[in-house]
């Protein structure tokens, strides 16, 4: 009896790849329904177009739902999702921050922009580990 045989992928492992494929999969009709779209200048297209961004947004929160869930902080696909979850949160908090800030007395205001400045900073250097991620996966 051979015993070479590969171990079988974990059942977290095959539910990422499967979301995985599902977001290529719409990434790929995305892109030939804006491509047929742009040679033939048919507006036709814009609703499917449309469509088939909404459903490609779903997919990518789906994906980086599952690996942040099931998936593992030593795969390589791990660290760009959890930093780009990070600069998400941080762009919602740092708008709804900036929007809340313009009834506040002066001294208050001048905090909350401090704070603010202090976020989108470290959004920044989310997004840089997140470029890094990538080149060492690359």
């Amino acid at each position: 009896m051979d015993e070479t045989k590969a171990a079988p992928e974990s059942v977290a492992e095959l539910l990422i790849s499967a979301k995985l494929l599902m977001l290529q999969s719409k990434r790929l009709l995305l892109a030939s329904v804006e491509r047929r779209s742009k040679q033939k200048g048919r507006d036709s297209l814009r609703v499917e177009t449309d469509r088939l961004r909404e459903e490609t947004k779903t997919a990518h929160e789906q994906y980086c739902s599952y690996v942040l869930t099931w998936g593992s902080p030593a795969t390589p696909d791990y660290w760009p999702v959890a930093y780009g979850r990070l600069v998400e949160t941080a762009a919602k908090l740092s708008a709804k921050l900036r929007g809340a800030s313009t009834g506040l007395p002066p001294e208050e205001r001048y905090q909350v922009a401090a704070e603010v400045e202090i976020l989108e900073t470290l959004a920044e250097e989310w997004r840089e580990s997140i470029r890094k991620s990538i080149v060492a996966v690359a």
